[in-house]
């Protein structure tokens, strides 16, 4: 009861000073965008996001609360995806969607973009933290692809404010039911993106790949760590078919035409 409720203080106490010092000094560096009502928005502020996760993973190992071989994988994630997210968030092209489109330009047109350095250098990362963690080449194919495709996906449903986050609260909570005894992991989670819930369906900022990407590579390095292979490699497969569908049709105008769908998208706005 202790480690729950210092948790949840810590992750509520964290996300409310990320969210008072953290939109400003991005409007101050001028990381800015129009939102639909033409206002200019703070964009990058899922930087909050790194900061408390890793701060959370830290403090937990410190008390005890999460073993080393929970928090130093996922540190590693969260601190790579946040560089990468960050280098797209800044330098990003936004010509070229998909995998597909990012190593056609690489390809074909020998034109680099930020995406296809995101993807090639989140691999690497991930396989290599893999490759010492896994026991098996099953479970290392599993588990990078795994998080490497909840990492995208995460930032491939990032284009209406709360969508992503709402699709993030839906895995913890489905995660959490089926895996109880990771609630240490996930509820402080839970928290953080049900604070930022708020400020991200009233448009006041947009969190960018940092934020999106993060949150991805979170839950995959969750799931990847506390999971049998049975539901590890199911939610691969569910993250693959999601992916191929993206690549011929949009996500955005299947939930647009799905009644459901649609009502739990705008919910909140």
């Amino acid at each position: 009861m202790l480690a729950i409720t210092t948790l949840i203080g810590v992750s509520f106490i964290l996300s409310k000073i990320g969210f008072k010092l953290i939109p400003p000094l991005l409007v101050e560096a001028n990381s800015v965008a129009l939102n639909f009502r033409g206002d200019k928005i703070p964009v990058g502020y899922g930087l909050i996001f790194s900061f408390n996760l890793i701060f959370i993973l830290i403090l937990g190992t410190l008390l005890g609360y999460y073993s080393l071989q929970q928090s130093i994988p996922l540190i590693t994630l969260i601190l790579s995806m946040a560089f990468v997210g960050l280098l797209d968030d800044t330098f990003g092209n936004k010509d070229s969607q998909g995998f597909s489109g990012h190593f056609r330009s690489l390809l074909v047109e020998r034109r680099l973009t930020t995406g296809a350095i995101k993807a090639i250098f989140s691999f690497i990362i991930v396989f290599f933290i893999n490759y010492y963690w896994n026991k098996s080449y099953f479970d290392l194919f599993v588990n990078t692809f795994l998080i490497l495709l909840m990492s995208n996906f995460i930032n491939l449903v990032d284009l209406r404010p709360g969508r992503a986050l709402k699709i993030t609260l839906l895995f913890l909570i489905i995660f959490l039911v089926i895996g109880l005894n990771n609630y240490l992991l996930i509820i402080p989670l839970i928290i953080m993106v049900l604070l930022a819930l708020n400020f991200d369906l009233q448009a006041k900022g947009m969190m960018g790949d940092i934020g999106s990407n993060v949150l991805g590579v979170t839950l995959g390095g969750i799931v990847a760590i506390n999971y049998g292979i049975y539901i590890r490699t199911l939610t691969m497969f569910l993250l693959f078919s999601i992916h191929l569908y993206s690549e011929f049709y949009s996500l955005s105008k299947l939930i647009k035409n799905n009644k459901i769908l649609l009502f739990l998208d705008e919910l909140g706005r």
